[in-house]
This record gives C-alpha cells, sequence and structure tokens, in this order.
C-alpha cells in the first residue's frame, strides 16, 4: 500500500505538471476534490469551479515567458501536506503553496507569489 507522502507527492507533482505542459484548466483542476478550498490573500475559493476561475485568471495574467522560466525551487511533503516555493524568471522571484491531499485529491491550498515592481 503506498503511504501518505507518497500519493501527496504524486498528486502534486501531476497538478505542476499539468501547469507546466499547458494541458489547460480542466487538467490543472483534476487533483482538486469538488469541495476543495483554495486561499489566497485577498480571496478565498470554494470549489472547482470557483478554482478554475482563478486559473483561468492566473494563466491570463502571467508575464511572457513564465512558465517556460518556472524553478521549482523546494518541495517538501509530511504526509498529507506539502509544501512547494518556486519562482518565474525576474517578473514572480518568488511563490509558494501549500496542498492539503487526502483521498488523492487536493482538499486545501495555499497559494501566494511576490510580483517585481514593473520598471
Amino acid at each position: 500500500m503506498e503511504s501518505t507522502s507518497s500519493i501527496t507527492h504524486t498528486v502534486v507533482r501531476n497538478h505542476l505538471q499539468a501547469f507546466l505542459e499547458r494541458r489547460g484548466i480542466d487538467a490543472i483542476v483534476s487533483d482538486y476534490a469538488d469541495n476543495a478550498c483554495f486561499l489566497t490573500e485577498s480571496v478565498t475559493y470554494r470549489g472547482t469551479d470557483e478554482i478554475s476561475g482563478f486559473f483561468e485568471r492566473f494563466m491570463a495574467s502571467l508575464p511572457a515567458q513564465a512558465i517556460e522560466n518556472f524553478t521549482l525551487r523546494h518541495l517538501s511533503v509530511e504526509g498529507d501536506v506539502a509544501l512547494i516555493v518556486w519562482s518565474a524568471g525576474r517578473d514572480l522571484p518568488l511563490g509558494t503553496d501549500t496542498f492539503v491531499v487526502r483521498g488523492g485529491k487536493i482538499v486545501a491550498q495555499t497559494f501566494a507569489m511576490h510580483a517585481a515592481a514593473a520598471a
């Protein structure tokens, strides 16, 4: 039987691959439970419809070459919780997400990033 940490790691890696390979919003959101919550500094999104809306806006707002410049700086997993720290070039020097995975689906996520000031 697969360990909880191993399942969490697999789900988070799949989520990142869907994003980085530009498989589309449906593929990105397929890793979320129907009643998942996604917490940001300003808004909490509930359910896959609201989370899909976040990703549509987020993907559209990314600076040019952000996905190509994406670097996963850190991934750690402890049981059903995973933390990633990332950057996406000079425009997005720091981002972090925390995931809670249960039953093979993301049930909760936090998201924060720092965007560099426009010159």
